[in-house]
């Protein structure tokens, strides 16, 4: 039997959580364009608000016409998670709300679409007690992990005040999958006139995941493993930066870990797919290496491209001379055994 795809970078929108956002007057919003089309919106107070990502196609919130594109791309298994602006960027009482309405919608999802589709949990980050209720109550869902940003409404992931929800996952065994959010920079993209889906997103998932390893909360909790978004965002592209830099300022820096911070991301982190760009892969997969990269799309942004993700795999296999079970373990077999999927009938 072929091996299944597994998809666990993607996203959607419940539409009635897009509907209440095209509603909102306020930040976080979205417009409707017409049609299909809609953006999302953020207000920085630094400038004019941001565009923060495009909903252009229906599959983004209608799962009958995602699966017409799935279909057509021969992908099989997506982990569904709600993408930016999420309900952790509202006010308490309505993010808590609408964390719990999401969530509800994702199980729903997966209940009608058995084996195609599973869903990680969308939690209120903004209270930190609600999102331990409604990660233990998802948990009961059925959730395979949870969406995770990379920072917490301008806070910093690694915080101790966000520890409860980290002992949650590893006491579970669910993974997150590290999505960017509006980037700590974002006042220097502002300034530098740069998108920030071009740096701004992938440093500040980077920054989020080894903050996560130098302030030791992965030698904490040992079960943590993450899906890194965007081919690792920075992170396999500076790893001998990374060595030297903990090597010549550990000390300084009053950073102690149990291994090498280089050695604690490829054994507990696993980068996707979502760049495509065969040299970056090719870069990733050198140091990682096959049984710890799976595939994305990013569908249904903009930035991705579900129609050429199992194509890129290809190129990459071609290049790289990877082998049929490598390439198994990529398309697939990897995110089986790292949200503990069951098996497809």
């Amino acid at each position: 039997m072929a091996q299944r795809t597994v998809d666990a970078h993607n996203h959607w929108y419940p539409k009635e959580y897009l509907d209440y956002l095209a509603n909102r007057t306020s930040s976080p919003y979205a417009q409707h364009d017409g049609g299909t089309h809609y953006r999302a919106w953020v207000s920085r107070p630094e400038g004019p608000d941001v565009c923060v990502a495009h909903i252009d196609r229906a599959g983004h919130y209608d799962l009958q016409e995602r699966v017409k594109d799935l279909d057509a791309a021969g992908l099989d298994t997506q982990i569904l998670s709600v993408t930016i602006p999420g309900p952790e960027t509202l006010p308490r009482k309505e993010g808590l709300e609408w964390a719990q309405r999401c969530n509800d919608a994702l199980a729903q999802a997966t209940e009608d679409y058995p084996g195609r589709f599973h869903f990680l949990a969308t939690l209120p980050y903004q209270d930190v007690d609600a999102a331990c209720e409604e990660f233990e109550r998802c948990i009961k869902l059925g959730c395979r992990g949870y969406q995770m940003f990379s920072n917490f409404n301008g806070e910093p992931v690694f915080l101790e005040k966000f520890h409860p929800i980290f002992k949650i996952a590893n006491d579970n065994n669910m993974p997150a999958l590290i999505h960017p959010t509006v980037p700590l920079a974002a006042s220097v993209m502002d300034m530098m006139r740069i998108p920030y889906q071009l740096w701004g997103y992938t440093l500040d998932t980077s920054m989020a995941i080894l903050s996560l390893i130098l302030q030791g909360v992965l030698d904490k909790y040992p079960n943590l493993r993450f899906v890194h978004g965007h081919l690792g965002g920075m992170v396999p592209y500076f790893v001998r930066r990374l060595q030297d830099s903990y090597k010549g300022y550990a000390h300084e820096w009053g950073i102690e870990l149990s291994e090498s911070p280089d050695l604690i991301y490829k054994h507990k982190v696993y980068p996707d797919t979502t760049s495509f760009y065969l040299p970056a892969m090719k870069c990733c997969l050198e140091w990682v290496g096959s049984g710890q990269m799976g595939l994305g799309t990013d569908y249904a942004h903009r930035v991705g491209d579900p129609e050429g993700a199992i194509q890129a795999i290809m190129h990459l296999k071609e290049q790289a001379g990877l082998s049929q079970d490598e390439v198994d373990a990529i398309l697939g077999k990897n995110f089986e055994k790292l949200f503990n999927l069951p098996p497809v009938k």
